[in-house]
């Protein structure tokens, strides 16, 4: 489908997602918002699009919300805030659960709402240049669209407490170091190493691949007996799969596997 401010291209089963406002820095407005919801549907469900790379166009990921798009917020009675905080939550939490891993690949700011998205991407490859901000606190508020769960997931309650509660603007070493990128690379080498990436996950098994994004996800923080049974469920289901028979036909044969999906 077309879109208002996202842009999506698709290639050797890697389906790249544009944040697509790049005269304002992809400032996220309403209907980006939507948009990322609905965009999510369209590729968890494309078998076109075995993985998703996530990134900006233009100079920067994202500069976080487009405040004027907002301005309306405070004539909403506090059920209205909270119905439309929910819808947005929902749309960041498509792309952490899709069946199919999801990159970002993050250039010059990432602000706000913009790094929210980015924590719930499953790998993040940033920029040398990349800086990132969670400012919601300088205007009495706090982040609402995962990053208090996520960001503590990734670099401890310490870090985390320190970036949300100080607002503080870090760049890409210091966000390497803690852990909350997984690599970095200089500006132009950052969408192609993504891609990179992205390639070699999608030329994979897609159920297997699912399997694992949604164990590691949903057993995170469960208890030791639960989550080796979800891990027992989700093994018996690639056992039984034709992408592990083709594997082990490939191995016998010595040739590399071609998976062909669902």
């Amino acid at each position: 489908m077309a879109y208002e401010t996202l842009k999506i291209e698709k290639k050797d089963g890697v389906a790249v997602l544009y944040l697509n406002r790049p005269e304002v820095h992809n400032a996220m407005n309403q209907a980006m918002f939507l948009e990322l919801g609905l965009a999510a549907k369209e590729l968890q469900n494309d078998p076109d699009a075995r993985a998703v790379v996530m990134t900006g166009a233009g100079k920067s990921f994202s500069s976080g919300l487009d405040l004027g798009s907002f301005a309306g917020l405070a004539q909403l009675t506090a059920m209205q805030i909270h119905a439309f905080l929910k819808e947005a939550q929902g749309a960041f939490l498509a792309y952490e659960m899709m069946d199919k891993p999801v990159i970002a690949a993050v250039h010059g700011l990432a602000f706000g709402g913009a790094m929210e998205i980015m924590l719930a991407c499953d790998i993040r490859i940033a920029a040398d240049d990349a800086k990132f901000n969670l400012m919601e606190m300088k205007f009495g508020i706090i982040p609402d669209l995962g990053a208090c769960k996520r960001l503590a997931r990734l670099v401890g309650n310490g870090y985390a407490k320190e970036l949300i509660l100080t607002g503080d603007t870090i760049e890409a070493v210091e966000a390497h170091r803690i852990g909350m990128i997984e690599h970095i690379y200089p500006r132009e080498e950052v969408l192609p190493e993504a891609m990179k990436l992205a390639k070699r996950m999608a030329d994979g098994p897609v159920l297997g691949m699912a399997m694992a994004k949604q164990v590691i996800n949903r057993c995170w923080d469960a208890d030791p007996e639960a989550a080796l049974e979800f891990e027992a469920i989700a093994q018996t289901l690639c056992l039984v799969s034709e992408d592990h028979k083709e594997a082990i036909q490939a191995v016998m044969e010595n040739r590399k596997p071609q998976f062909k999906g669902r």
